[in-house]
């Protein structure tokens, strides 16, 4: 509240010339700041869209095939289970998968494979792709908000210079004013 009370438009007399340019840094850095968050949000969309290309892409990218089930459930609980796909290049291929027990023979599921048609877990891009995409952005936006609170302080020490040499020359003609003449 005090800092809203410092930086407002309230026409108070007390209030000098540079304590209104004071207002007007203030808010235009803050409007630059709210500005560079856009971008910032775009590159990080960015950087986390490339992210995904390369782990789908890249060596050992895994993917999603429809496999058929072959042999029928056995006892209760998960348990492995074999199943038949054909990979995207064309070739049958078979292996196990753990499936629930209420998975009949000859019913479809989804399993991923790696480049070599074997198959394996899930990829797991969460943690690099979503820390790459959220440093980026933080990078552009902290960037933005350090250069922008640079400024801030520079233009904030210059009307401190100001105030302060305005101070010094009301104090010396007060002090003109009101000094009695000394009698000898």
């Amino acid at each position: 509240m005090r800092c809203l009370r410092l930086h407002r438009f309230d026409g108070n007399p007390l209030r000098r010339r540079s304590d209104r340019i004071d207002t007007v840094i203030v808010l235009v850095s803050l409007m630059i700041f709210m500005a560079f968050l856009w971008p910032a949000a775009g590159l990080g969309r960015q950087v986390y869209a490339k992210g995904l290309q390369a782990e789908l892409t890249g060596p050992g990218h895994r993917q999603v095939v429809v496999a058929v089930v072959v042999d029928p459930a056995h006892g209760l609980g998960w348990r492995p289970r074999t199943v038949r796909w054909t990979t995207p290049e064309g070739s049958p291929r078979t292996g196990q998968v753990a499936l629930p027990p209420s998975t009949p023979a000859g019913s479809r599921t989804q399993v991923w494979i790696d480049g070599t048609g074997r198959v394996t877990a899930p990829p797991q891009r969460h943690m690099k792709t979503v820390t790459d995409s959220t440093v980026a952005a933080i990078a552009v936006a902290g960037g933005a908000g350090t250069v922008l609170l640079l400024c801030l302080a520079g233009a904030r020490g210059l009307l401190n210079r100001r105030r302060d040499a305005e101070w010094e020359r009301a104090w010396a003609l007060a002090d003109q004013r009101w000094r009695r003449p000394r009698q000898t």
